[in-house]
């Protein structure tokens, strides 16, 4: 008999921040240490992690950290991680810890001024190993990602099979090749709970392969091309990446990859045999702007690659500028949530002399789950629990549609929240859930901590709409206020009309707040707070009505003297 809690810190109804906690008798188990990282600076914040308040509260219990898939959105809060709770185990594929090896050793961390030393471990694909109370086997899983990594946790009750994603694939490539038809074999078939990412569910109806293969897209635009070939795509995309090297190979087109965390993978690839082809032509970065037919593959994550082109686009790179006869190909599929930054980099290389430019086509899918994907895995491992993870809410019921035409009974799809807690006895779901309220975590551009959302409103409320200051001289003797002064940054523009305008409204706040005041105090009973409020409701609706703006209103208010009736 096993107890099992599974809780949600991020991830959930998001793009990145993955982290889960996997609870076993006791033994705690973190799923991804993921983060967020907006494609612009906006209001001060460049990166969102989760609130790991309660990983610090219950950090003895905590045996190790697992990356199955090694992107960034999913690893790159480690070294937030780290400051509660140094030298955990992180446990990655072999080509996980090249990753994260490579993305670490040039990461300085700016709180503590040294670099963040990870207590990173190997883990053997069926190769199973006790860590902490729990035998734990990982398994290979075809994605965008070489050698990412499925986990079966095995307890009394049945397993629990965690996948971040996958496709059901017949590849014989070794570092795409999957291993999800032994998960049985390691299960005896007793699988209680699969927690597996929603992919493309109720997006793409059949299996993904093949209609992931990029190579013949990619063959039919060099045939043309005049000169170089400008391929944008994520670099957690290294299917993709490797499937436009053979094919610059195949033609002998030297490729430059245009980013520091891919070049130390493909070195490391390359000298462990991975890539069989000897026939590529690279150049380094010195010679981008030399070359005439070279494919430069740029490169970042899901949030970074718009501002890298934007810089691009704009010719403030230094080392890289775009040529009349380029063509440009963003080799990605649309992210919800970041159409706006995709349009504005299509319409900037618009305005460049570039003539050619195209965009992956829909018919091409991500290396990620489709429905019948699904479905085959839910029939093959007839798991009694399922929670699909790492997605938007849509996605989580497009997903709970697809499997319940297998046969697989609605209610046992659990779809949850960031924050929830689901438990598990004796291999049942017990009927109550927990909630744990999470703030997410903001780094600033000075990489301090700002939390809560609250102070992001405020921020967000400024950036669209501006700030009105204000200032309050009043007399308890007289019971008037007898100085005031405003200021407005960002509101509207200050000409005659519109300060007679603000003037009017400051003019009408005085005398709305003045007898305010003085009816609290004679009632012994002003509260400054509510004052306060007053006012921002006051000030909310006129600029709403004349402007069309809710500023933030940031409120002083001194008293001639001092006040004993004062709530303090």
């Amino acid at each position: 008999m096993s107890k099992i809690e599974f809780f949600v810190l991020g991830g959930l109804d998001e793009h990145g921040k993955d982290c889960y906690a996997l609870t076993i008798n006791g033994d705690i188990y973190i799923i991804n240490c993921g983060i967020i990282t907006p494609p612009s600076i906006s209001l001060g914040v460049k990166k969102i992690i989760p609130d790991f308040t309660w990983i610090n509260q219950n950090k003895r219990a905590i045996k190790g950290i697992f990356v199955g898939t090694p992107s960034y959105d999913r690893f790159g809060s480690l070294e937030f991680f780290y400051e509660f709770i140094p030298n955990v185990p992180i446990y990655v594929s072999n080509i996980g810890a090249v990753i994260l090896n490579t993305y670490f050793s040039k990461k300085i961390n700016k709180h503590n001024h040294h670099q963040p030393k990870l207590n990173i471990r190997t883990l053997e694909p069926l190769k199973t190993e006790r860590i902490g109370t729990v035998m734990v086997t990982p398994f290979r899983i075809s994605n965008c990602i070489p050698r990412s990594l499925g986990l079966i946790f095995n307890t009394s009750d049945g397993a629990v099979i965690y996948i971040d994603d996958f496709i059901v694939s017949s590849n014989k490539n070794t570092l795409f090749e999957d291993e999800i038809m032994y998960i049985n074999k390691f299960t005896n078939h007793k699988n209680l709970l699969l927690i597996v990412g929603a992919g493309l569910a109720g997006r793409s109806k059949g299996f993904t392969n093949p209609h992931h293969r990029v190579a013949a897209y990619f063959e039919n635009i060099m045939i043309d091309a005049p000169g170089r070939i400008l391929v944008a795509c994520y670099d957690h995309d290294v299917y993709k990446i490797l499937g436009l090297l053979q094919t610059t190979a195949n033609k002998n087109i030297p490729i430059n990859i245009y980013s520091h965390t891919f070049v130390e993978l493909f070195n490391y690839l390359n000298q462990n045999n991975y890539i069989g082809n000897h026939k590529l032509l690279t150049i380094d970065d010195t010679k981008i702007d030399e070359s005439t037919n070279a494919v430069i593959v740029i490169t970042g994550t899901s949030q970074r690659l718009f501002p890298k082109l934007e810089k691009i686009i704009n010719d403030d790179d230094p080392k890289f500028h775009i040529k009349d006869d380029d063509t440009f190909i963003f080799a990605e599929g649309t992210i919800s949530g970041f159409e706006v930054f995709e349009a504005e980099v299509f319409d900037n290389v618009a305005r460049t002399n570039i003539n050619r430019i195209y965009k992956l086509p829909r018919e091409i899918l991500p290396v990620s789950a489709s429905n019948e994907d699904h479905k085959f895995l839910v029939e093959m491992l007839k798991p009694k629990y399922i929670i699909p993870v790492s997605g938007l809410y849509m996605d989580f019921i497009e997903y709970q549609k697809a499997v319940i035409q297998s046969g697989f009974a609605k209610q046992n799809v659990l779809i949850l929240e960031n924050g929830r807690n689901v438990s598990f006895s004796n291999g049942e779901l017990e009927p109550k859930t927990k909630f744990v309220n999470l703030e997410s975590q903001y780094i600033g551009t000075q990489g301090v901590l700002d939390v809560g959302a609250s102070s992001m409103f405020e921020r967000d409320q400024m950036k669209d709409n501006g700030v009105v200051l204000l200032n309050f001289l009043y007399s308890k003797e007289e019971k008037i206020i007898k100085k005031f002064n405003y200021d407005t940054v960002g509101v509207t523009n200050i000409n005659d009309t519109n300060r007679s305008i603000i003037n009017g409204i400051i003019e009408e706040c005085n005398k709305t707040i003045n007898t305010i005041m003085s009816s609290a105090i004679e009632k012994n009973a002003l509260d400054i707070k509510e004052i306060k409020m007053a006012i921002r409701k006051f000030v909310d609706k006129h600029f709403e009505k004349k402007f069309n703006k809710k500023p933030l209103v940031l409120t002083t208010i001194i008293f001639a003297k001092n006040h004993k009736h004062i709530k303090q």
